[in-house]
């Protein structure tokens, strides 16, 4: 199936800025760009459950800050999907390569109870899902955290530039049900809010020069890493 795959290489820069500066690009971005087809007036909400191995490597080569790293995860946008995006994204510097796999609910909640040999019935469709099947069986990844935030999204065709700001940043590290109805969250960033953005060989003019006014620093933001707060108490 066409549509059940994805892979995509793309550039990507992070940012953390305050709320009050998110709410004046987003009004900024508003009169430029069009929103996705998701984005209403607060934007949508997205959750992702985090896959990492049986000795944590992707979280701890992310904070030891090694260039090349990767990230598993379950990702839905309503406690009601019917489908999931099984994602691997793999980093190298501000290059990423990502590929995704969409599965039914039922595969994905097989999944985190660590049934990976649902994933067998995706081969014919993807070789991706024999790369993640491979990469969850031979590193024996589990679920380990639910991050949650409210994004809003917007696209330009040029350079299939993306632009995303997500806020309200909350995990759990104790409910790991991707499905639940009223997870309990911490909160992870009050007034802040992540800006990304996304974009093929190079990024427009007008919106690099959008951020240079706001003087943004690019940083290594991680939601994932901010959300294993316990994990990472104990470990450093």
């Amino acid at each position: 199936m066409a549509d059940t795959a994805l892979s995509v290489f793309r550039n990507e820069k992070k940012y953390i800025l305050p709320f009050r500066n998110a709410l004046s690009i987003r009004e900024k971005l508003d009169e430029i760009l069009a929103r996705d087809g998701h984005s209403e007036t607060w934007g949508y909400m997205v959750r992702s459950l985090y896959f990492d191995s049986v000795n944590n490597i992707d979280c701890k080569t992310k904070l030891a800050g090694v260039e090349k790293r990767k990230k598993i995860r379950l990702r839905i946008y309503s406690g009601a999907s019917e489908k999931c995006k099984l994602e691997m994204k793999a980093k190298d510097g501000d290059l990423q390569h990502k590929v995704s796999l969409w599965i039914s609910r039922e595969d994905a909640q097989e999944l985190t109870k660590l049934n990976y040999g649902v994933l067998t019935k995706y081969f014919d469709e993807s070789q991706d899902a024999i790369l993640i099947y491979t990469t969850m069986v031979m590193g024996g990844y589990r679920p380990v955290v639910m991050v949650e935030y409210d994004r809003i999204a917007y696209t330009y065709p040029a350079y299939d530039t993306r632009i995303t700001i997500d806020m309200n940043v909350r995990s759990s590290e104790s409910n790991l049900d991707l499905f639940s109805e009223k997870p309990l969250y911490t909160i992870l960033m009050k007034e802040e809010a992540v800006l990304e953005v996304k974009y093929n060989q190079k990024l427009v003019r007008f919106i690099s020069d959008i951020l240079r006014q706001y003087h943004l620093l690019q940083c290594s933001v991680s939601k994932y890493c901010m959300g294993r707060k316990v994990f990472c108490d104990f470990e450093f």
